[in-house]
């Protein structure tokens, strides 16, 4: 949850211009080698977002929107994941 929401947040900074891509790319790209550490694929990658951001603030309405999204990334072809190899 954490890493995944530290790369959103520096990715809509980077979005409104109140860093540049070197900050981004220097935020994000920490963040790879942990999260490769702990998970195997995407997929679980997807899904312990999906729990944590229940836990974080559950509704019937965040619940179908993370189900829905995190089933956007793993069926559409342009998702990254799909895309980017995860390892």
């Amino acid at each position: 949850w954490d890493a995944v929401r530290l790369v959103n947040l520096s990715r809509w900074a980077l979005q409104l211009c109140w860093i540049n891509r070197a900050a981004f790319v220097h935020h994000a790209g920490r963040l790879s080698q942990p999260v490769r550490e702990a998970y195997g694929t995407w997929s679980e990658v997807s899904a312990a977002y999906v729990v944590a951001g229940l836990v974080w603030n559950y509704s019937k309405a965040r619940e179908e929107g993370l189900l829905r999204t995190a089933r956007l990334l793993s069926d559409d072809p342009r998702s990254p994941y799909l895309r980017l190899s995860f390892r």
